[in-house]
């Protein structure tokens, strides 16, 4: 998480991107939900991030992204600044709590799919929970008019 997005792009085949990004990233867990939740949701937005781009994560809003992939020719960018190439998926681990809601809100808006898994192996005790994003959206971002 630490190195600049063009270096791990370049580690790409071809360093035209990856194709899959599997974040399996947990926090230190300290018993209290609320922090531990907040602290998982924190990594999984760092995922997001990789895959797609700050500028599109911070972009993202239900008027500017248009997914017929129309524009008005103000601003445009596809996948700007993040490592997972357009068509790609991305899977996130995450522990349940009242903010995943949004969280899967964005992603819905960013990839053709996004659904939760809880597989079968993980303990009935355990509030690990996985987002499968498949198929990320080529962004074409409008400016918003007043």
């Amino acid at each position: 998480m630490s190195l600049p997005k063009h270096q791990v792009r370049a580690l790409s085949p071809q360093q035209q991107g990856f194709s899959v990004i599997l974040s399996d990233m947990c926090p230190l867990v300290s018993g209290i939900s609320i922090k531990d939740a907040a602290l998982s949701a924190e990594l999984g937005m760092g995922a997001l991030d990789l895959a797609i781009g700050s500028g599109a994560l911070s972009d993202i809003d239900t008027n500017d992204v248009n997914r017929e992939g129309q524009s008005d020719g103000s601003a445009s960018g596809s996948n700007d600044g993040g490592v997972l190439r357009p068509g790609g998926h991305l899977v996130i681990k995450l522990l349940e709590s009242e903010d995943l809601k949004e969280f899967s809100r964005i992603c819905k808006l960013l990839f053709r799919k996004a659904s939760w898994l809880r597989p079968k192996a993980t303990r009935s005790s355990s509030r690990e929970i996985y987002l499968i994003c498949q198929g990320l959206l080529p962004l074409v971002r409008t400016k918003s008019t007043p």
